[in-house]
């Protein structure tokens, strides 16, 4: 029988005597291990690196935007900085009349809405946090002065970032949206409004931030206030306004940043520490018990069998996240429930070991709620039609040298974020509403002050015994970062492997009706989990495509060391040690 090329992409593991930062860009790495050579520890490296990231891939994340950050260090107990972000009190549930057309595979599902309205512009936008959070992180866990931390990325806006390929393909998708808005376009595109094009990769392209490096180094120089009570706080809100959203001062003025336990997990000898609440750490929480009583562990890597199982556990922990997750300070939310190992051991014993079931999510009056919402996306399964769950995220991770981990994952929701650009401080907008179901009467429908129902989910591993980190880890892809870190997590935790092989070993993804399978597994697998009902869409990374969540990953060895490993099949990901 002939054969025919194929693309075989690898890339090598780092390893270092000291600390480890892995990040999506290799200007973000750079600057958060040089933190780390100075004597900086794993949090202070984290803060330098929320901010370059902002700068490195402007259309992922940055100050316009929110996230999660969980730290553990020796001695310290698991700790949560949760800056999410939140909707501007003027918020109502019926802020985004539905405008009759099918779901839109850019909404999560959601039913579209007139205009576009809660996807891209003004109204789409909800107050961000990433800034107050991580002045919070750096006051209450770092070493070093926050300014300090902020001007690295200041300079790096003012001198501009490499244009890669990526840089093209990723200005070239949303070329159209960009368009629609002229600041965005002015700052993001090229003088003829073309997506910048580097003809030398000896001597690139530069993007260049002028006035976002102004506005970075006002921060640096009068702290988070100068963002949320300041000049840049009345532009945003000025601008915003003007185009008829609700947005006013007093919003940023009384966003807050919070520190909380988050949600561990003793799972298999190792805690789990991630975030909890309406994100997507209950539901890898859920997701990791659900295998445990369905035996996952014991079936073998990527066996058939474990797979079915594995796909089981997800598919209905992603049944409960439809109908039950929110803001609990809004609405009834049986968290108790959905992190029970005893919900966990009811559920699994209704989900038959050769073919796939309807997933169910659990019913109300065993969830103890008594609100009477009804779920939002309640088509989803394996009968559904196919979502797409892309989004703009990045994620970093760092482990110093004294056993600090940090694992943060920020984001502005969608790529671009709102596709608005604040005049004269080059801050892009996220567009947070869109988390939110824009049907009112559920969960997760909008409301003022609510936070929306995100998909992030960092997770830092730690040993029971001693209390030592074992691994920093977590992905971008939106609805599909759950199943990854999950899938990293038992890669780390019950199959013993490396940080390097966790994230290489092929994956499956649950959050579309269709089962993504990589093309890495066996066709004899594929076969098998067909023909146990699963509708099974095997897909090739080395396309370079988002088929599957992007991983980026750092490991603490047995002898102090780390090990650092990013996504094969994102460019620009990178891992460094010190």
């Amino acid at each position: 029988m002939g054969t025919r090329t194929q693309l075989d992409m690898t890339r090598t593991e780092a390893a270092s005597g000291g600390g480890m930062v892995s990040a999506k860009t290799p200007e973000a790495a750079e600057i958060g291990v040089a933190v780390l050579r100075s004597g900086g520890n794993a949090v202070d490296a984290a803060v330098a690196m929320s901010f370059a990231c902002g700068v490195a891939e402007p259309w992922m994340s940055g100050i316009g935007g929110g996230g999660y950050m969980v730290i553990k260090g020796p001695g310290m107990k698991p700790t949560v900085v949760e800056f999410p972000m939140v909707a501007p009190a003027g918020a109502r549930e019926d802020m985004f009349p539905l405008s009759g057309a099918p779901a839109d595979a850019a909404l999560f599902g959601w039913p579209s809405v007139v205009d576009g309205a809660n996807v891209h512009g003004p109204r789409s936008v909800a107050v961000p946090g990433t800034i107050a959070g991580m002045a919070l992180a750096s006051e209450r866990f770092g070493t070093r002065p926050f300014g300090d931390l902020v001007m690295p990325a200041a300079d790096l806006a003012a001198r501009g970032v490499p244009v890669t390929w990526q840089t093209t393909l990723t200005m070239s998708s949303d070329l159209a949206g960009l368009r629609l808005y002229p600041e965005t376009a002015r700052v993001y595109l090229d003088p003829h409004g073309l997506p910048w094009v580097s003809q030398d990769t000896a001597r690139p392209a530069r993007v260049r931030q002028p006035d976002l490096a102004k506005t970075l180094t006002l921060i640096a120089e009068q702290g988070p206030r100068a963002f949320y009570e300041g000049p840049i706080a009345a532009s945003a809100v000025a601008h915003l306004q003007a185009s008829g959203a609700p947005h006013t001062l007093a919003d940023f003025a009384g966003y807050k940043a919070v520190v909380s336990e988050g949600l561990t997990l003793d799972y298999h000898g190792r805690w789990v520490h991630t975030i909890g609440g309406a994100s997507g750490g209950t539901t890898l929480v859920q997701s990791l018990l659900l295998m445990d009583e369905l035996g996952v562990a014991g079936l073998g890597l990527n066996a058939p069998a474990a797979l079915h199982r594995m796909a089981q556990a997800f598919r209905q922990a992603f049944a409960d996240r439809f109908a039950w997750l929110a803001d609990a300070e809004y609405v009834e939310v049986p968290l108790g429930v959905l992190t029970d190992k005893a919900y966990a051991a009811e559920m699994a014993r209704a989900f038959p070991a050769d073919r796939l079931t309807q997933p169910t999510p659990g019913p109300a009056g065993r969830m103890g709620v008594n609100h009477g919402l009804g779920g939002s996306v309640p088509e989803y399964g394996p009968n559904s039609v196919e979502q797409m769950s892309d989004g703009s995220t990045t994620h970093y991770s760092v482990i110093d040298k004294d056993g600090m981990a940090v694992s943060v994952t920020q984001t502005l929701l969608a790529l671009w974020g709102s596709r608005v650009t604040i005049p004269g401080t080059g801050m892009l907008m996220n567009n947070g509403m869109m988390w939110f179901d824009p049907v009112p009467g559920r969960p997760n429908s909008v409301a003022g002050g609510k936070r929306p129902l995100s998909n992030m989910a960092p997770v830092v591993i730690s040993r029971i015994d001693t209390g030592d980190v074992v691994a920093s880890l977590g992905s971008t892809g939106g609805r599909k970062i759950m199943n990854c870190n999950t899938q990293l997590v038992a890669n780390v935790i019950d199959h013993r492997l490396g940080i390097w092989a966790a994230m290489d070993a092929p994956r499956i993804d649950c959050s579309t009706a269709d089962l993504l399978i990589s093309e890495r597994m066996p066709a004899g697998t594929i076969a098998a989990l067909r023909a146990m009902g699963h509708r099974t869409a095997p897909r090739d990374e080395s396309l370079l495509g988002r088929d599957f969540a992007s991983p980026c990953a750092v490991m603490r060895t047995s002898d102090g060391g780390t090990t650092g490993a990013a996504d094969p099949y994102y460019a620009m990901a990178t891992a460094i040690g010190e």
